[in-house]
């Protein structure tokens, strides 16, 4: 079978994966979870503490990175002496003899039912997120279930990371016809409601999905995604373009489609150096429009 593309939503060998959840963790979920809900619990007082607020939304809403990371984080230097109970360190060593027997734990990040971006975990069969609070705080903070019953899925390429976006950030998705020399890495800027514009892709699944794709996907990000030629003048007039860049819109689309190609044909896909390179250029972008924020404004 093919190997993942980095945080990708999918179980390499379900038939081995499964056998191995049967062998070392079933017995023992109710334990894995009471552990992971602990562990989440510790966590809570600083992350609380070092973002109370995203966007506007009040902790835990919309850290659903912010959470898996440190989560991941803190158990990979988890010992079974800091561990509060028996059961906690059952299911601590249940874990770690289903990892040492080739089982899975890796964070992964998809499409959760059409919904949102989910950030969560493959242990095993299972699927387990330790964020499951971060829309409704209603909900227990950590679920697992079998990965088959979760709905997660893979993001297919930008057309379908815009849906996404637009249904769980009330996002608008625009092609990145203003920095077009990093158009085959990051083909579109977003904007969010009281955030800045941003480059999106910075992240390694959608990196690796388009390099993979020999920038095709970002080509078609660039064609079948429009730039109203009002708001292009603006980013323009404003500083907040390339220099040198086209007069307008639809010529500077027609350069960024140019920069995919001969990316493509450069085979710029399979240089990591220049991806570190146009990584550390769009980082740079992101942070000139950090402090500029986003109102959408209804038609009258």
């Amino acid at each position: 079978m093919s190997p993942c593309l980095p945080n990708e939503p999918r179980i390499i060998d379900p038939e081995i994966q499964g056998q191995l959840t049967r062998k070392y963790l079933s017995e023992y979920l109710t334990q894995i979870e009471q552990l992971f809900t602990d562990l989440r619990n510790q966590l809570d007082v600083h992350l609380r503490n070092a973002k109370p607020n995203k966007l506007g939304k009040t902790y835990p809403l919309g850290q659903c990175l912010e959470i898996s990371q440190a989560f991941e984080a803190a158990f990979a230097h988890l010992e079974p002496s800091q561990l509060s109970s028996s059961e906690h360190v059952t299911a601590f060593q249940a874990i770690q003899a289903f990892l040492a027997a080739g089982g899975e734990f890796r964070q992964v990040w998809g499409d959760l039912r059409g919904e949102y971006f989910q950030n969560a975990f493959i242990l095993g069969s299972w699927y387990v997120d330790v964020a499951n609070d971060t829309v409704d705080v209603n909900k227990p903070s950590v679920e697992i279930l079998p990965f088959s019953e979760s709905g997660l899925r893979p993001i297919q390429n930008f057309a379908h990371f815009a849906v996404i976006a637009k249904r769980y950030w009330q996002a608008v998705c625009l092609p990145n016809i203003v920095f077009p020399e990093l158009a085959h890495h990051f083909p579109m800027i977003v904007l969010q409601p009281n955030a800045g514009p941003q480059l999106q892709g910075l992240f390694d699944y959608m990196i690796a999905l388009t390099r993979q794709s020999g920038f095709r996907l970002s080509e078609d990000a660039i064609v079948g995604l429009s730039f109203p030629d009002s708001l292009f003048q603006t980013f323009r007039r404003q500083g907040w373009a390339a220099s040198g860049l086209a007069e307008s819109a639809d010529e500077a689309k027609q350069t960024a489609v140019d920069s995919c190609r001969r990316a493509r044909e450069r085979k710029m896909h399979e240089d990591s150096l220049i991806r570190d390179r146009v990584i550390q250029q769009a980082l740079k972008v992101n942070r000139t429009w950090q402090d500029l924020r986003v109102e959408f404004h209804s038609k009258p």
